[in-house]
């Protein structure tokens, strides 16, 4: 069959990470002529890019695949990600899926595609490779948003006692300096305005990192830099200190806290306490005019006492994180927390994560609210536009909706805040890049 008769779909789950990796896939699919459509269309290939951080992630990943061989039986399904490379046997049972192959070789994944399929080898095949010493860099040069992630690093060489991703990722490795700006330049060139440095730990990178951010900051049209997941352990003074010389550095951070308990972040084996971790965090946020924080939060760790999650909370409040990702806790086979005494049940871990969610709302609509009496104008980076609406982000990521006759997509434009619905900033367009 003509190749550029194919066409192709690919569905993601999970990090920064896998996208970035599915861009990469799509990318070299279409260099090959395989024409990329909606993963809800009829597709000669779907690619399912699964995550394994949760059982529900699992559940998804599972629930994706058949949904992929329903819509047509005769499709090429090509499983690859996280789940794939932790527990391939599960996927395997699913009649009708070609190709299972992990995270180590996913940089050919869309090469194995076009050989199997061109064979006409539609049988279950699988190629997990083991993980090897260095990072086998991947690259885009195009990116469907005005916001593009970059792939730094990848793996953890952490042993959180809740944490299946090493297993998934393998050890830590980085991605060459020169590469990344390589890589980022072809997408500025392409209209890119923002770059999010991303990885499973970023914090980890193993080259010289505030060099690579002085470096990025230098690159003509590249407007904003992000970075991707923070862990407390690596927010020294020194660290703050550099990130505030970076001028394109938005002040916004994403920090992977876990819990606000030091009871519970011992038993997670995290390498900090809560009172370390709440002295770094402050530090950062109060280095930086208008930054907001998010945060990754564990709820109904084994043995969290109610008064370790009151701790949390209190922990929350005293921050005052703009956005929080709430995960009530998951047994991950192969993890000591898997096998910990006192579990807590289903229902307390989801009243839990209720109780904290309506606190986080109540702190977000709060920050919202303070920042538009302000009246602080605020850079907005448009990302989409339909219906005389565009919406973007400011540099601290808050989302802004504001109405135009111009289609400003890709461009920035100066934003004066007058509502809000707890979720969004309403403003009003005072000029654009374009003026």
């Amino acid at each position: 069959m003509d190749s550029k008769k194919l066409t192709a779909a690919i569905y993601t789950l999970g990090c920064k990470v896998n996208f970035y990796e599915s861009e990469a896939i799509v990318e070299s699919l279409s260099s090959m002529g395989v024409l990329i459509k909606d993963f809800d269309d009829v597709c000669d290939i779907y690619i399912i890019n699964t995550c394994t951080v949760t059982a529900d992630s699992d559940r998804k990943g599972l629930k994706i695949i058949r949904r992929a061989i329903k819509r047509n039986p005769n499709a090429f399904i090509a499983v690859t990600g996280c789940l794939a490379q932790r527990n391939h046997e599960a996927i395997s049972k699913i009649p009708g899926v070609s190709l299972i192959t992990g995270n180590e070789d996913k940089i050919s994944v869309a090469k194995q595609i076009m050989e199997r399929f061109n064979l006409g080898r539609h049988q279950t095949e699988i190629c997990i490779l083991p993980f090897s010493d260095t990072l086998q860099s991947s690259f885009i040069d195009t990116f469907n948003r005005t916001r593009a992630y970059i792939k730094i690093e990848d793996g953890c060489s952490s042993k959180c006692a809740y944490c299946i991703i090493p297993k998934a990722r393998g050890p830590v490795r980085s991605k060459p300096r020169e590469d990344i700006l390589r890589e980022v330049s072809a997408l500025v060139s392409g209209g890119c305005k923002e770059i999010v440095l991303t990885g499973i730990e970023i914090s980890s990178y193993q080259f010289d990192f505030i060099k690579l951010l002085e470096d990025l900051d230098k690159i003509d049209r590249l407007e904003r830099i992000r970075l991707g997941s923070l862990d407390p352990f690596f927010i020294s003074k020194n660290l703050v200190d550099s990130l505030v010389k970076i001028k394109k550095l938005c002040p916004h951070f994403h920090i992977s806290l876990q819990s606000g308990s030091s009871n519970t972040l011992a038993a997670m084996r995290r390498k900090y306490n809560a009172k370390i971790a709440l002295e770094r965090i402050l530090y950062l946020k109060n280095s930086f005019r208008n930054c907001n924080l998010f945060a990754d939060v564990i709820v109904g760790f084994p043995g969290e006492s109610d008064s370790d999650f009151a701790e949390t909370v209190h922990f929350v409040e005293c921050v005052r994180f703009l956005h929080l990702h709430i995960f009530p806790y998951s047994q991950r086979a192969g993890t000591e927390a898997a096998e910990m005494a006192n579990q807590i049940s289903p229902q307390v871990k989801k009243e839990r994560a209720a109780f904290l969610a309506d606190v986080q709302s109540r702190i977000k609509m709060e920050i919202i609210k303070e920042y538009i009496s302000s009246g602080e104008k605020a850079n907005v980076l448009f990302e989409t536009y339909k219906d005389g609406v565009l919406k973007g982000h400011s540099d601290n990521f808050i989302e802004f909706v504001c109405e135009s006759n111009e289609n400003l997509r890709g461009t920035t434009g100066t934003v004066i805040p007058v509502s809000t619905d707890g979720e969004t900033i309403t403003g009003y367009l005072m000029s654009s890049s374009l003026s």
